[in-house]
This record gives C-alpha cells, sequence and structure tokens, in this order.
C-alpha cells in the first residue's frame, strides 16, 4: 500500500519584508532612528515622529513609515533645498526623500487638522572622510 502526501509551497505564508509602501518597494525592517547603510527609518506612530531630533550624514535616505492607524502626511517646512510633501500617506505606508544638502530641516506632519501635527528636525552634516592609519587601514596601529 503506498500513502500519497501532497503539499503546496509558498502559499499562506507572511511575505519576506511584509507591509506596503507608496513608493516602488516596501523597504526591509529597521530600527528606527539608526542610520544604516546610508539610510534611516522614522516611524509615525500614536500621531508622533518616534524621533523628533535627528541627524544624519548628507546623501542619507530618510524613510518615514505610517506606523499608526490614520493618515499621516510628511512636509518639509523649512530648511535647504527643494520643499517636498508626501500628500496624504495611507496606514502602512512609506514615504522616502534623500537629503544632500547639509543644514537644518524642519518637517511636519500635514495631515493633522488645526495645525497641530507632530514636527521634527533633521540636522543634515557633511560625511565625515575617515583617514587611513598607520599601516593602511582605518583604526589600524602601528
Amino acid at each position: 500500500m503506498a500513502l500519497l502526501v501532497a503539499g503546496c509551497g509558498g502559499g499562506g505564508g507572511m511575505a519576506m519584508g511584509g507591509g506596503s509602501s507608496s513608493g516602488p518597494y516596501a523597504p526591509p525592517f529597521q530600527e528606527p532612528c539608526q542610520v544604516v547603510d546610508g539610510r534611516v527609518v522614522v516611524d509615525i506612530r500614536e500621531t508622533e515622529f518616534v524621533c523628533e531630533d535627528l541627524t544624519v550624514p548628507a546623501e542619507t535616505q530618510v524613510v518615514w513609515t505610517n506606523s499608526d492607524e490614520v493618515e499621516h502626511g510628511i512636509a518639509k517646512t523649512k530648511g535647504p533645498g527643494s520643499d517636498f510633501n508626501s500628500g496624504p500617506l495611507q496606514p502602512g505606508s512609506t514615504f522616502s526623500q534623500v537629503l544632500d544638502e547639509v543644514g537644518t530641516y524642519e518637517i511636519k506632519d500635514e495631515e493633522i487638522k488645526g495645525g497641530e501635527g507632530p514636527m521634527m528636525t533633521i540636522s543634515v552634516e557633511e560625511e565625515e572622510e575617515v583617514e587611513p592609519a598607520p599601516g593602511g587601514q582605518p583604526g589600524a596601529t602601528p
């Protein structure tokens, strides 16, 4: 007697990376407020930016993630370069912007009515170049 067992692969599980995005892809998980590989994630929870003050090197991609249950909207209200505005950002969606000019950016949630939306400040600084230590490797000691 033979026993036939059939299985189905790839269904029913959660997709890697999960979530939705207003851009072409959903970014992989990253701890909020930490710059990793030229990118930092800023969560919006309970109508607040998780990090209100942030300092990043120039050319950093900032990814705002709406982890709240209501719409939010990311808008630059002051700072260098062109203005940007995400428009309504649905729960679970993301918006990203590369901050390439040195200076202080003020960001506001434009979707909270009455001008009471949360604000955050991002300071963009020149990226420090690491000088090779004696021996040719950064941080090497003779």
